[in-house]
């Protein structure tokens, strides 16, 4: 018998279909849940980015947002808080998520494969210390720290790179700089709508949406 993760097939609606091996799944392009957090630090006014480990199958060495995963076949959207451990080694309680939205989003998995994901979209305040974070280095290389401001800016085709600071996973600290081509390649405007977002979290302006 198959010990392989079982997701929930859903409608574009979300409503449930079945529950499937991941790898037929994304196989036949069937619409899962995913869950997907960008961690905010209020007090500094920046978001975390996780680079991806150079091993990684997809998207290997790019920056991501601090956390994303699928959600388990059963599993409500809040169970995603589960990846703040697996990705990123904190602690997290259900209160500290801000929900955001959903969104659709398609990408080409290569070898004619889509990937559909109905992704549960939330925001985390969150201004403990970035040496508290246990990221798993075998998943990722460093957190990336970047302004909201300048988060913002960075998808301005005629802003110059931008500085970021890129903490280590074993601890290390050096100013880098960022450009759009430096992040996972984007669906539908969706790295704009979260920066624009993040930018009017920390002002404190509602509403927030994707």
């Amino acid at each position: 018998m198959s010990n392989e993760e079982l997701l929930d097939v859903v409608t574009p609606t979300g409503l449930f279909v079945e529950a499937l091996p991941r790898s037929l799944v994304h196989e036949q392009g069937l619409w899962h849940q995913t869950f997907h957090c960008l961690v905010v630090r209020p007090t500094h006014k920046s978001v975390i980015l996780q680079e991806r480990s150079p091993n990684k199958a997809t998207f290997a060495g790019l920056c991501d947002l601090s956390v994303t995963g699928h959600l388990e076949a059963g599993e409500t959207p809040i169970d995603g808080i589960r990846e703040l451990r697996e990705e990123l080694g904190i602690d997290a309680s259900i209160d500290q998520l801000v929900p955001v939205g959903v969104r659709l989003l398609a990408d080409d998995l290569g070898e004619g494969h889509t990937n559909r994901e109905r992704v549960h979209v939330f925001f985390m305040a969150d201004d403990r210390p970035l040496a508290d974070y246990r990221p798993p280095a075998d998943e990722v290389s460093a957190l990336v720290e970047i302004g909201t401001e300048d988060f913002v800016r960075l998808f301005n085709p005629d802003q110059p790179d931008i500085g970021a600071k890129r903490h280590t996973t074993e601890g290390g600290y050096e100013e880098v700089v960022l450009n759009a081509q430096d992040l996972v390649v984007p669906t539908d405007g969706y790295w704009v709508v979260l920066a624009v977002m993040a930018q009017r979290f920390v002002d404190g302006e509602l509403p927030l949406a994707v």
